[in-house]
């Protein structure tokens, strides 16, 4: 049967298997569902944390370091008794399309579909992360050694952009996770889904920083610039949830501004190494919104750390989209001023000094059809099973209903 199903597919010649390999992905989508944080799932991810945390290699990269944490037993007991009184099943095949900016997405992607009760097919990036290798290379070894009936549920491959291979994924997939920008998402679009299928888009999005000078100026400065370096630096803003305006509020406004880009620059001389190409394209960022909004002031002592004053926030703001350490500043008098930002490509908001339910309440009033999420500054990055306003391990299962 096999060979037969391989002669009719020779696409899938071109593939580059991490994990499993091309027998596993032609019978796929015949792997029965599973319940909700099935035992065999969750013993998988426990083994996968200790395997991970006993790597040395692994203590280089802090991204590989927090995942392995939040997929331990105990996180995910946590989390499973959000359906103690819930019976849900997996809806099928979930096939990701892992984004190129952020190493570690694809772990979290499938983890939540594998919790969901479904097998995995995940597309990772040709980008070459070496997370990714660690990742793979340790469910490789737990597969062979300790679980291999998880071998039809987790086969995780490399190829170049390719319509054919998009289309037999596509038509095999009860779930589809497009990570990516939208150019991606438009591609894969292209590419029908079964009827019943559904489809979770995380497209291109923004998010911003919401700081209260007078609380501030009473924190420790080499601790928050190290919250807020996770943020943005540590991605080189390109992950969605890292901040790219800051919206300064408060009395001591300038005295704060200054203390806080100060602490910031003295840890990216210590921490950050710039792409030269970037100070380049900071610049031309600069000339171009400059050209379109009158009063825009550009704040640079070097290229690492670049700020533009904006004299109001207008809606195509966060059009001009910039990373690798380009800030948009705005000073506020009232939380009401963000909406015009607040569209529906605004992910996050992190704060600091900031009542996050005043926040949340102007997204209420106003009703802002973006604001998915809104966290303590440092925390944008961390890693959970709610992301873009979707319930993960809820959206990717399926009820069962008895009357």
């Amino acid at each position: 049967m096999y060979s037969s199903m391989k002669q009719e597919h020779p696409e899938l010649d071109s593939i580059q298997y991490l994990v499993g390999n091309e027998e596993l992905l032609l019978g796929v989508d015949r792997v029965p569902a599973r319940t909700v944080f099935d035992e065999r799932v969750v013993g998988f991810l426990g083994a996968l944390s200790k395997r991970l945390m006993k790597d040395p290699a692994v203590k280089a990269y802090s991204d590989v370091t927090a995942y392995a944490f939040w997929i331990r037993r105990q996180s995910l007991a946590r989390e499973q008794e959000r359906f103690a009184d819930t019976k849900k099943y997996g809806r099928g095949v979930a096939f990701h399309i892992a984004p190129s900016n952020v190493a570690v997405n694809f772990a979290v992607s499938f983890t939540s579909a594998l919790l969901a009760g479904n097998a995995c097919v995940v597309r990772v990036s040709n980008k070459q992360f070496p997370q990714v290798d660690l990742i793979c290379g340790a469910i490789r070894a737990i597969i062979e050694e300790s679980y291999p009936e998880m071998a039809g549920y987790l086969i995780i491959l490399r190829y170049a952009h390719d319509r054919r291979i998009n289309d037999f994924l596509s038509r095999i997939c009860d779930i589809r996770i497009v990570w990516g920008g939208n150019r991606t998402l438009s591609e894969l679009r292209q590419s029908p889904l079964p009827p019943r299928a559904i489809e979770m888009a995380f497209p291109d999005r923004h998010s911003i920083a919401v700081i209260n000078a007078d609380a501030y100026l009473k924190e420790d400065a080499e601790k928050t610039a190290d919250l807020f370096y996770i943020d943005t630096y540590f991605t080189d803003q390109n992950a969605c949830s890292s901040p790219r305006l800051v919206v300064w509020m408060g009395e001591a406004v300038q005295e704060a501004r200054e203390r806080f880009f100060s602490a910031l620059s003295a840890k990216l001389a210590e921490e950050y190494e710039m792409a030269p190409i970037l100070a380049v394209d900071k610049l031309h960022m600069f000339m171009e919104y400059a050209a379109a909004h009158e009063g825009a002031r550009r704040i640079a002592e070097d290229n690492v750390l670049v700020r533009t004053q904006v004299e109001a926030l207008t809606g195509d703001l966060m059009d001009y989209k910039m990373g690798g350490g380009y800030f948009f500043e705005y000073i506020a008098g009232d939380l009401s001023e963000l909406v015009p930002v607040l569209g529906k490509s605004c992910q996050t908001i992190s704060y600091l000094g900031v009542d996050p339910e005043q926040i949340r309440r102007v997204v209420e009033e106003y009703g802002v059809r973006g604001v998915d999420r809104i966290v303590r500054m440092g925390h944008t990055m961390d890693l959970t099973f709610f992301w873009d306003g979707y319930d993960m391990i809820g959206a990717m299962s399926r009820y069962v209903q008895v009357m």
